[in-house]
């Protein structure tokens, strides 16, 4: 990837860069466990370019080595704060993979390298920053902090674990997607006001400390201690914070043993005139040109010409923490925001001419609203049943989809637009002409959809609608195939080892795939999160009514759920024939051997 060479047009990330830039010290600093990307799909650029955009200078520290305090000072002493990110996603997540191995790359380093950054990176480098400057304010931020955000269970350590905030001492702890509670932060800091002080800030936690008190009406969260000697307190806390984790909602108070700290309510969504704004930004969507002689950053090559039409999802499946995170409104950036970033996007010499994706945690949720007054405390807007007040109006949806298949017919078919984030297949259901438009203009020969799992039973427990959908879905897509004269094919995800999935369950999904001759290769085996019911379930035993559930938690058990999904791969052989001739399965291995036979006459 060619890089440019003026590193002005990105945040500064050594103390020679903001020289040229005419500095002597920056306002914030943000240190990050990933490199450094200047693209808006990267939390630290989001943020970096937010504040710039508010007058304040930012300087990036990223994956400082963290064995010594003197990368920490590298920069000087930042004048208002210290904002600290593990990086993308959670760092267990990123050095681990379900069953507890370490994982062979870290996308998010320059050429994979998987020690550049610490095992607990929020901890590590606050205490760093503490040891550099302590007179300086400490913010943490970002996906890991906004999920561990509360007593929470960590898969890989297999138990219950403080909130980060407890854990790293930090002033402040920022949740959700941030900008209004940081841009808040920078203003109360930068006219005078005490950290300590900031005691009302939605998308906030802090700790209780000192002189500060716990806000009156506050509810009251399971504590460490509590939910770690009852795992049934590990639901009763998942189902009080679901309850009113929302704009306007109560604060909660959580003792972590020692300790107490309180959670504010979530910060309310960006306007769609704020999300124009922030999208906007100068990104050049690069890494840093000192990361190209180190193999560059794999990470980005899948987003580099995508494109976010939104934020927020009212999904509300019971693995996913979106909900929890981005919030379940639906905050939808406008048309000419979308094709200005797209026009920008075609500009650059490197476009190969595909935008590789236009969509949001899910495609076909833009343009949809709520008509309630009041945010309400359901977790799923379509789950078990549809709200009354979600408004699946797809006329913006469709006129955004328009535009941009004009938009690439106006290059005489030199350009391409994907739609390869997913959609969700019941919301499609609902509208004819818009699975049409997707066939005809959004798709590269496959379209991405997650049915996860063939069993009502288990999906239920997921929170996602009965396999009789999918299959009606499958039929439309079929039709819309048909009459746009393409031959695409479904790309379904399914998910292993969910807590309520059974082994007689996952053959069942077994079965299905092979009468279907599907071989898929989006599997995911269920990683317990954070903040999620899924996680709740898993730790407690019982689903949220209270009835106990079978929770696949033994690495043996979980291995053969992931070899039942991925029954064609000949490393799966051994253990699937044993587990089929143990269980009476003859006709299933059958079919499962003619399938392992033509695939190897193919390789040959």
């Amino acid at each position: 990837m060619v890089q440019l060479d003026d590193t002005k047009q990105l945040l500064p990330t050594t103390h020679d860069e903001m020289h040229h830039r005419g500095w002597d010290r920056a306002d914030v600093i943000l240190i990050t466990g990933d490199a450094y990307v200047d693209h808006p799909s990267f939390g630290v650029a989001l943020i970096g370019r937010w504040l710039e955009k508010l007058g304040y200078r930012v300087a990036i520290l990223a994956q400082p080595d963290w064995r010594s305090v003197d990368p920490f000072r590298s920069l000087d002493v930042p004048r208002l704060f210290w904002g600290i990110t593990s990086g993308c996603i959670d760092s267990r997540l990123n050095d681990y993979a379900s069953m507890g191995h370490r994982r062979q790359a870290d996308v998010y380093s320059p050429g994979g390298a998987t020690d550049l950054r610490p095992v607990r990176p929020l901890l590590t480098y606050a205490a760093r920053a503490r040891e550099a400057y302590p007179q300086v304010p400490i913010v943490l931020g970002g996906l890991e902090a906004s999920l561990r955000r509360l007593v929470h269970y960590d898969y890989i350590s297999d138990k219950m674990m403080r909130s980060v905030l407890a854990d790293a001492k930090a002033d402040l702890l920022v949740f959700g997607m941030g900008e209004l509670a940081i841009a808040e932060i920078a203003r109360r800091l930068d006219r005078g006001d005490s950290i300590d002080a900031m005691t009302d800030i939605p998308g906030t936690a802090y700790r209780v400390i000192r002189s500060v008190t716990v806000p009156s009406g506050a509810v009251r969260l399971p504590s460490l201690t509590q939910q770690a000697e009852d795992k049934l307190q590990v639901m009763a806390a998942y189902e009080q914070y679901q309850q009113i984790a929302r704009p306007g909602g109560r604060p909660v108070v959580q003792d972590q043993d020692p300790g107490t700290i309180v959670v504010m309510p979530p910060a309310r969504p960006l306007t769609a005139e704020q999300l124009d704004a922030l999208y906007d930004l100068p990104f050049t969507r690069q890494w840093h040109r000192r990361y190209a002689s180190l193999g560059g950053i794999a990470a980005l090559e899948p987003v580099a010409s995508s494109i976010t039409t939104h934020r927020g999802c009212y999904g509300g499946c019971s693995f996913c923490s979106i909900y929890f995170h981005q919030g379940k409104e639906i905050t939808s950036r406008s048309i000419g925001s979308l094709l200005a970033e797209a026009d920008r996007i075609a500009a650059d010499p490197r476009f190969r001419g595909t935008i590789s994706d236009l969509g949001g945690p899910t495609a076909n949720m833009y343009g949809t609203t709520c008509a309630a007054e009041q945010p309400c405390s359901r977790a799923s807007c379509v789950f078990p049943s549809h709200c009354t007040s979600l408004h699946l109006d797809f006329g913006p949806l469709m006129e955004m989809m328009e535009a941009f298949a004009r938009w690439k017919g106006g290059s005489r078919g030199r350009r391409h637009v994907s739609v390869a984030s997913g959609i969700r297949h019941d919301l499609a259901l609902h509208n004819r002409e818009y699975l049409d438009l997707l066939v005809r203009h959004f798709l590269g020969g496959h379209l991405k959809v997650a049915p996860e799992h063939y069993c009502d039973q288990v999906l239920w427990l997921m929170g996602k609608p009965s396999f009789e959908l999918f299959r009606e879905f499958e039929g439309r897509f079929d039709e819309a195939c048909r009459r746009a004269g393409r031959e695409y094919y479904l790309v379904p995800y399914f998910i292993s080892s969910h807590p309520g999935c059974t082994l007689d369950d996952a053959v069942k999904l077994t079965e299905y795939l092979v009468s279907r001759n599907w071989q898929p290769r989006q599997v995911q085996d269920f990683v317990p999160v954070p903040l999620t019911r899924s996680t709740a379930m898993y730790v407690a035993g019982r689903d949220e009514k209270g009835r106990s559930i079978h929770v696949p938690s033994g690495r043996r058990e979980k291995r053969l759920q992931a070899a039942l999904l991925q029954y064609y791969r000949d490393a799966n052989a051994k253990v699937i024939t044993e587990h089929l001739r143990a269980g009476d399965h003859a006709q299933l291995l059958k079919g499962i051997q003619r399938i392992w036979s033509a695939n190897r006459r193919r390789r040959k």
